[in-house]
């Protein structure tokens, strides 16, 4: 097998995604909510925009309310998300975040019929056990 330099890219959002959860756990306990949803939005506009400017197109109605739909649902996940910051440590909350692996799969298999690759289905089966098993070993450790 080659090596792809595309494959940094994985790397890269992994590593933004973990530094986003070390981020907001920081920031969760001495900022207001509704300054974590609104800065965490123009940041993700910021970034997007650029990229977004290349390829615009205008949108249908149905695609605009669609939009508006997903920029609910992701304003209220992250709500969720940094109320659970606030109450617990941020290892806690991994066990729920890597259930997003099983409803993406889920929701792209219902909705766009498509299925995941092999090799996602074989890192799924390795990472979630494996969260699963950590939380587990965690929660038996405080019991003690």
């Amino acid at each position: 097998a080659t090596f792809n330099p595309t494959s940094l890219v994985l790397l890269l959002s992994a590593a933004c995604f973990a530094m986003l959860d070390i981020l907001n756990k920081k920031y969760a306990t001495s900022e207001s909510m509704v300054s974590m949803l609104f800065y965490g939005s123009l940041a993700t506009a910021f970034w997007a925009l650029p990229l977004a400017c290349l390829s615009w197109v205008p949108l249908t109605w149905p695609q605009l309310a669609l939009f508006g739909a997903l920029g609910f649902g992701a304003n209220v996940l992250l709500f969720c998300l940094l109320k659970a910051l606030q109450l617990v440590d941020a290892s806690a909350t991994c066990p729920y975040r890597y259930t997003e692996f099983v409803l993406s799969a889920a929701s792209g298999l219902l909705i766009f019929g498509e299925s995941p690759p092999t090799s996602t289905l074989l890192g799924s089966a390795i990472i979630l056990p494996s969260v699963i098993y950590c939380a587990l070993a965690e929660c038996r450790q405080a019991k003690e």
